[in-house]
């Protein structure tokens, strides 16, 4: 079967010499997330969408959250400190990113005690140092397990290869922003490649008013952090570490607290260090061990009018995996893995000083293991089926089964048509179920008996070359979401306390539609999705009806080129009314040596200066969260 389809290909040849070369290069395209090694992504078990480096540099984009606004289907909120990715229409206020997986390098980085996916600013890796951004919308938890529910997010470093040499950077921007980096890559004689990265910023931020408070929060929407990243690869061992430290003010003054109080701060840290193993036991197996420590450190300073409250976290993780690969079956690739996760620090607190009352000091530790296996069968010159379940064990609620099944089907090497199910869980976090003191006094206590919330997802997508320089995608998409876990009143005591209560409903269309030409690049989608309530039927909050997405490149004058985007997000509910659509509109010009050794780079971001907000959360006063307005950026690199 596998000499058939060669031949196949091979007989298409011909035809395919007839495309430019760039729209050749985004049919071959590969990800490595979908099925946990490199493949096609027209094999892909997913409707992956891709961002590479050079879409990076062209857009200007400014962090991985600007990546992902670009892609199809997502859309990104911010609160001032944080920022949250909608997937296909779901974006719940008040939740943190735990419903997608992030990872770095298949590296897993949401943190263990909320289980968040940082996007922002506050994301570990430097954004110059991603090679391509992968993201998969769809449960993957017949693979990756918890948090793979939405969708997967993996962000591929830069190899040595493709930045031999130092190079310094520099940026200032609107609002008194400023950057610095070093980053260096180099191959050794014995062949092993180092990469190391540094970046620092500091930001004061705009200054703010909000009809809810008198007056204007003043230079408190700074921010500043520190970034490092190493990876040093030798054979088939590859050893990385990365580590950020970040502190964030909020004008917003959230869970009622003082407003223009310079001392509402918090401080993000995050840290991993992974050592990973590839080798080939025979011509048909290969084996692939992983080893991961991460820690993750929270601290929140809350000023209130007779005190200051004080909230901490602190998480530490140890990670083991040993998965493998085997061709050994003719037309069958087969991967099949155990992993291991300790949770030995699972730590938060709360307390307020002046007088010392200590509300929250819950200490708690948790085990977890999954074993899973997929099969990628093509069953002839046409059909391809990739099929996988996932078991995982915890010792908090138990057991849950979890499978993925793709069929595709390929009349061509230009088109693909995929009819994808997959079920996913998000299990609940350590906030979720423990945070609480049990008194009016606080108002919120723990529930350690949740379970899992569970997802059943259904999927069309079709891809097809409508020509040598036109490529379409469409798409349907049907999410059925049980036991949601939220937060309510109970009525025994008065208290706050997340149960699994809420259903949801997701139903949607997809269409993109991409071109090169002349030097031109255009990618385009619009989506239209409807998320409700599955137990009142009501429209979610935070859920636009229409996205779409317009990304041109293209070169201007004398080696200068021009990306712009222009995005259009429908009205969303809010918890009181409603934001209104929008249209953002952002451009950026760079050039490779300006001068010797020089790229340079400006970006205008929100070039109409439209007002828009973002749905709060309940912790807000203001029903919405106002967005920046027109920023400017210029980022000028010297390599040598």
């Amino acid at each position: 079967m596998l000499v058939s389809f060669q031949s196949l290909r091979a007989e298409e040849a011909d035809s395919a010499e007839l495309l430019d070369i760039p729209l050749q290069s985004l049919l071959t395209l590969e990800v490595s997330s979908a099925s946990t090694y490199s493949q096609k992504i027209h094999d892909a078990p997913s409707s992956a969408v891709v961002v590479t480096s050079e879409d990076i540099r062209t857009h200007g984009y400014r962090t991985l959250a600007d990546v992902l606004n670009s892609m199809r289907g997502l859309y990104v909120s911010n609160d001032r400190s944080w920022s949250y990715l909608g997937v296909r229409g779901f974006s719940r206020t008040g939740d943190y990113n735990s419903r997608v997986l992030l990872l770095v390098d298949g590296i897993r980085v949401n943190d263990n005690v909320f289980g968040q996916a940082y996007i922002g600013s506050e994301f570990i890796l430097d954004i110059d140092l991603i090679e391509q951004v992968e993201f998969l919308p769809g449960p993957a938890a017949s693979i990756y397990g918890d948090n793979a529910f939405l969708g997967v997010i993996n962000v591929v470093s830069k190899k040595a290869g493709s930045m031999l040499g130092a190079t310094v950077s520099g940026e200032a921007g609107s609002h008194h922003s400023y950057k610095s980096g070093l980053r260096y890559g180099a191959i050794l004689e014995s062949g092993a490649e180092v990469v190391v990265s540094a970046k620092v910023a500091d930001s004061q931020g705009r200054d703010w008013h909000y009809r809810e408070f008198p007056g204007e929060a003043r230079g408190l929407d700074s921010e500043e952090y520190h970034k490092l990243f190493a990876k040093f690869t030798f054979g088939g061992l590859t050893l990385e570490a990365a580590h950020i430290e970040r502190d964030k003010q909020n004008p917003t003054a959230p869970y009622e607290t003082v407003f223009n109080d310079p001392r509402l701060e918090t401080t993000d840290e995050h840290t991993f260090a992974s050592a990973t193993y590839v080798t080939q036991l025979s011509d048909v197996l290969d084996m692939r061990l992983h080893f991961n420590h991460g820690v993750y450190k929270y601290e929140g300073t809350y000023p209130y009018p007779a005190t200051v409250s004080l909230d901490k976290s602190y998480g530490r993780r140890n990670t083991a995996e040993a998965r493998f690969t085997s061709t050994a079956f003719d037309g069958h690739k087969l991967v099949g893995g155990v992993e291991y996760i300790h949770d030995n620090r699972l730590d938060q607190m709360n307390r307020e000083l002046l007088p010392l009352q200590v509300y929250v000091d819950e200490r708690h530790d948790a085990d977890k293991y999954g074993v899973y296996l997929q099969d990628e069968f093509r069953l002839n010159e046409r059909w391809l089926l990739n099929a996988g379940v996932r078991y995982d064990h915890y010792d908090s609620f138990g057991s849950t089964v979890n499978p993925r099944l793709a069929v595709i089907y390929q009349p061509s090497m230009h088109e693909s048509l995929k009819f994808i199910y997959g079920r996913a869980f998000r299990a609940p976090n350590a906030y979720e179920r423990f945070y609480g003191d049990d008194t009016l006094a606080f108002g919120q206590k723990g529930n350690p008996d949740l379970k899992p919330e569970t997802i059943n997802t259904y999927e069309v997508a079709w891809d097809k070359s409508l020509s040598a320089r036109w490529q379409s995608h469409a798409g349907l998409f049907s999410y059925r979401i049980h036991d949601l876990i939220g937060q309510e009143t109970d009525p025994v005591d008065g208290l706050l306390v997340f149960r699994n209560v809420d259903k949801a409903h997701t139903t949607g269309l997809e269409l993109g539609l991409d071109g090169q030409f002349d030097g031109w690049q255009i990618k385009s989608s619009l989506t239209y999705q409807y998320s409700h309530d599955g137990n009142s039927d009501e429209w979610l909050i935070n859920s636009p009806r229409v996205i779409g997405k317009l990304g041109a490149s293209f070169p201007v004058y004398d080696g200068w080129q021009a990306g712009s985007d222009l995005m259009y997000t429908s009205r969303r509910r809010t918890l009181n009314g409603d934001t209104g659509g929008f249209i953002v509109a952002n451009a950026n010009l760079s050039r490779r040596d300006l001068l010797p050794g020089v790229d340079a780079s400006l970006g205008i971001y929100n070039i109409f200066d439209k007002e828009y907000g973002d749905p709060a959360e309940a912790i807000n006063l203001q029903d919405t969260i106002r967005q920046d307005g027109r920023v400017f950026r210029i980022k000028l690199d010297y390599r040598f």
